[in-house]
């Protein structure tokens, strides 16, 4: 992960710069497997039970492994100490990677009990929530991508980060529809009401935290346009 590409390095940034670009590139990535396979998750979850606990159990063991490279990620960034400038933007930015998984996988476990208790998934909310994962998908790939070119081009991963924020805008109006048509199709069923907000919420959730990973990318593109100037 933190292999040394002397070819890519340049006098305008540090060795450990470049392995912490790397390091932090390949959480990004790991995490866009996550999200598409959360996006299978939902799209599968009218079929029967066992193969839906199946996609979970895909799933969980997916969010495992970006925990474990998320360790080693935060005692690479340990060891380099004062090496690095702006550790703690690069600290915050893998912990929110992180977190980003881990709110996927509550999402998915909230939605995987509720079809294992019986519960129907409403036509029209199960639309809602389907198109706003894949609008979900959009705003990590952008981001990912964003993050890829931050290093050789930095003026784009800034234009990469405004259309992440300007998705997540979007994302909460989609939000505030679906919960109200939420409240109103299950008013009458409240253990299916509070799994499925909670899913819908976890789900909102990780919307945040990209416009929250952006942010700190757009500050190191920021610096990197500066340091390249």
């Amino acid at each position: 992960m933190l292999v040394e590409r002397m070819g890519y390095w340049s006098g305008s940034e540090s060795l450990a710069e470049m392995h912490v670009y790397e390091a932090l590139g390949n959480l990004a990535r790991m995490g866009l497997d996550v999200v598409m396979e959360f996006n299978n998750f939902v799209e599968n979850l009218d079929i029967d039970i066992r193969t839906i606990g199946g996609l979970y159990q895909k799933l969980y063991g997916q969010k495992q492994r970006i925990e474990e490279t998320k360790m080693l990620v935060m005692e690479y960034l340990v060891r380099l100490g004062s090496a690095l400038n702006n550790k703690d933007i690069y600290v915050n930015l893998a912990l929110s990677l992180d977190r980003t998984v881990q709110l996927i996988d509550g999402a998915a476990y909230r939605l995987y009990m509720y079809v294992a208790n019986g519960f129907k998934l409403d036509e029209e909310l199960y639309s809602g929530v389907k198109d706003f994962i894949k609008r979900l998908i959009e705003e990590y790939r952008i981001l990912y991508e964003g993050l890829s070119k931050l290093r050789f081009d930095p003026k784009k991963t800034l234009q990469s980060m405004e259309q992440v924020v300007k998705i997540e805008s979007d994302l909460d109006m989609k939000y505030r529809e679906i919960e109200l048509d939420l409240f109103k199709k299950l008013s009458s069923n409240i253990p299916a009401l509070m799994l499925l907000k909670e899913a819908i919420d976890f789900i909102e959730d990780v919307a945040d935290v990209i416009k929250e990973s952006a942010e700190g990318v757009r500050y190191l593109a920021l610096h990197r346009v500066t340091t390249l100037a």
